[in-house]
């Protein structure tokens, strides 16, 4: 047995690493995307022993220090970058395969959550379809680790916990402040996600002979324990890294400094531990599984194919640990300027091969043009809570129609633009339905904060809107689904309302108050003097129709649609979105409004057709692309027909 070794903590490590492939399977864990913050506490506690100890018997040296590093982490996911980059171009679309370079990029530069960031735009490619998504979590761990050692080399010793304490208090602080503001930034980056690995820093520089955490480590160890299970089982809500991260890392905290001293007599313990051993070749190896089939699969997986996913990730991340980390973490390696040639060789060849290799599958149909987002005029007209007609967002300096909602508002733009007279303004923001006083929230992304901004920025809009004479009708576009079903997927939706004397309250979601609330933005509308049409969303059957068009043209694997063509099923359109048909019938009596329904035009004969000539309709399971909101709009000569309904 090693010197050091802590059988207890490297049971927590299996601990975190099967939370994490519990989740990622879909299996029992709503919460298992805890055992990262896990992580983080384990690796601040152990890298900051490390340089501490070293320090202390002045041994310490930071090319030894990131030698070791690179040694311990570098084979093993230098192996799953090459294997990664070359199944990338078979199975990933255009647009994803192009995503994927950037990432791989910040893998190997220790960037990798960065880019995350910066790729997640309202309409970029989903979280789920990046084979390097899980990186972003070790990139944060290299980041702290090439801040930490220089503070602590830097810092006389009486000072070091002190700060490190005060960088705790501060990157917590800025966690839990920005958390509703700014969730995504929150999520990925560094400062807002330091102090989890600060909380073991912390641990690790407290005095070994200290009382304070033998004591309460003791009376807080079974509990702690409880916790690290209860919490992933059962999480409470709000966004992460909230509350559940704090639970997850203080009981973390707690079973480090217990040490427990008869850990090893547990025979669950010891399997633990095992898991532990291969934990990070675990980590590397599962999530490109994952991604791949969902890339695969252009509907949700399911149960067989996630537990078959399960397994092979398992077996994948035993031959990595097997053959790859363990032999070269035991060579008797030095670190010498041909390894630092041969590591920027490498990761050279690990962007350029995948590189070479996706031009073997370059087609005709460049489909990451054809199903780029469809934002309308241009990205900068998806608001963020403030609206502001610019002139990228108008066709005329006089726009007569206004399109007002969300993403399913901006698909329509290109279309109404090209069959419309007297020019089109947009505006849009993501999610945000065009009806006042009233917003969707959920406990991820779309928090209460976000609600009240929706709240603000429609009221904005009508304000614009009374004050324009030339404005004479406003087209109201959504999906309305997250006013309507309480769940989507994973999401569960509330409605947030202002009433007249400005009190917010939530409430569930329901036609009957949506309608109320819908009926008087349309009264509101007309009061200022103008006349209003509602247009419907497009078919769809909870599958991804962009993506099975694109994969049926490059012969890929295709698993989950429902037909052959990627045709939408008009039993299936009626079934996933009755909620929504059924309320805009009620409006339509409701509010005396006229209702525009895309589905009434494109289904016929038992199908719902997805292309319209050559033209691509979908640019996932129900956006329309701009060649398509043109071509749909023509068709229906859409303009016209909006001039017809407004009343």
């Amino acid at each position: 047995m090693q010197s050091g070794f802590r059988i207890d903590l490297q049971a927590l490590r299996g601990v975190a690493v099967l939370l994490v492939l519990l989740y990622h399977a879909d299996l029992f864990l709503p919460g298992g995307y805890l055992g990262v913050d896990v992580f983080f506490v384990i690796s601040g506690y152990l890298i900051t022993g490390l340089v501490a100890r070293a320090l202390g018997r002045g041994e310490f040296s930071f090319a030894e220090f990131y030698y070791r590093r690179a040694k311990r982490l570098l084979p093993a996911a230098y192996v799953t970058f090459l294997v990664t980059g070359l199944l990338a171009p078979v199975v990933l679309n255009d647009a994803e395969l192009r995503d994927f370079f950037a990432q791989l990029i910040g893998a190997l530069t220790f960037s990798s959550n960065v880019v995350l960031f910066l790729q997640s735009g309202y309409f970029e490619g989903a979280a789920d379809l990046k084979p390097l998504l899980h990186i972003w979590s070790l990139s944060i761990e290299e980041q702290y680790y090439f801040l930490l050692p220089a503070a602590l080399v830097f810092l006389p010793q009486r000072f070091r916990l002190p700060a490190i304490s005060l960088v705790v208090g501060l990157s917590a602080l800025a966690c839990f402040v920005l958390l509703d503001y700014k969730p995504i930034a929150t999520f990925y980056l560094l400062p807002t996600r330091a102090w989890e690995l600060g909380l073991g820093s912390i641990l690790a520089l407290m005095p070994r002979n200290s009382a304070g955490p033998g004591v309460w480590s003791r009376w807080l160890f079974w509990p702690a324990t409880s916790a690290l299970l209860l919490v992933p089982l059962f999480p409470l809500p709000g966004s992460h890294p909230g509350l559940n991260a704090a639970l997850v890392c203080l009981a973390t905290v707690i079973v480090i400094a217990r040490r427990h001293p008869d850990a090893g007599q547990s025979a669950l313990v010891r399997g633990l531990a095992r898991v532990g051993d291969i934990s990070y070749s675990l980590y590397l190896a599962h999530w490109p599984v994952f991604a791949f089939l969902k890339n695969a699969s252009v509907s949700s997986v399911g149960l067989w194919e996630r537990c078959l996913a399960l397994v092979l990730s398992v077996v994948l991340g035993y031959c990595l640990y097997r053959f790859v980390e363990r032999p070269i973490r035991e060579m008797p390696l030095k670190g010498t300027r041909a390894q630092l040639a041969g590591v920027i060789a490498v990761s050279t060849a690990l962007v350029v091969l995948p590189l070479l290799l996706s031009r073997a599958f370059v087609t005709e149909q460049d489909f990451a043009h054809i199903r780029r987002p469809n934002d309308g005029f241009s990205a900068v007209c998806i608001s963020e809570g403030r609206f502001e007609l610019k002139a990228e967002c108008r066709s005329a300096d006089k726009p007569a129609v206004m399109v007002w909602g969300d993403s399913y508002a901006m698909h329509l733009v290109p279309g109404v633009v090209d069959t419309s007279r007297g020019g089109v303004a947009q505006a849009t923001m993501g999610n945000c339905g065009p009806v006042l006083d009233m917003a969707p929230t959920s406990d991820v992304f779309y928090t209460r904060h976000w609600a009240a901004s929706c709240i603000a920025y429609n009221r904005q809009v009508f304000e614009h809107v009374r004050g324009a004479a030339e404005i004479e009708i406003v087209v109201l576009a959504s999906s309305f689904r997250q006013y309507l079903m309480s769940h989507d997927g994973r999401r569960v939706w509330r409605l947030l309302t202002v009433d007249a004397t400005g009190n917010a309250q939530e409430s569930a979601v329901g036609e009957a108050l949506f309608i109320e609330y819908f009926t008087a933005t349309v009264e509101a509308l007309r009061a200022a003097g103008k006349r209003v049409v509602v247009v419907g969303p497009t078919p769809s059957a909870g599958f991804n129709v962009g993506a099975c068009l694109e994969r049926r043209a490059k012969q890929k694997l295709v698993l989950g649609a429902p037909t052959d063509d990627c045709t939408v099923p008009h039993a299936q359109h009626l079934e996933a979105n009755g909620a929504v048909i059924g309320f805009l019938d009620r409006l339509e009596r409701a509010a005396d409004v006229g209702v525009i329904r895309l589905d009434e035009h494109l289904c016929s004969a038992g199908s719902c057709r997805v292309t319209s000539g050559e033209a691509i309709l979908y640019v996932d399971a129900g956006h329309l692309t701009h060649e398509g909101s043109v071509a749909i709009a023509r068709e229906m000569r859409l303009g016209e027909l909006i001039e017809q309904l407004a009343r």
